[in-house]
């Protein structure tokens, strides 16, 4: 098991890297937070950072409803 520095929880392994050093290792949730977060706030609408971060899980079924309820 390995632990995510930057939340503190467990996983199998740790496939982000950190955007601010760009060699730590951390979850995909951090992960995407992080990349969510260098996004300039006022560019994307709420809808759309809630696409990104649906479509960073991975989950095709999750995008594909957001999809769906959303256009």
């Amino acid at each position: 098991m390995k632990i995510c520095p930057k939340c503190g929880r467990k996983f199998e392994r740790l496939l982000a890297v950190s955007r601010t050093d760009n060699k730590t290792m951390i979850c995909d949730d951090c992960g995407t937070m992080e990349a969510l977060d260098s996004v300039p706030h006022g560019i994307l609408t709420p809808q759309e950072r809630t696409r990104l971060a649906v479509a960073a899980t991975g989950n095709k079924w999750a995008m594909e409803n957001f999809n769906a309820t959303h256009n």
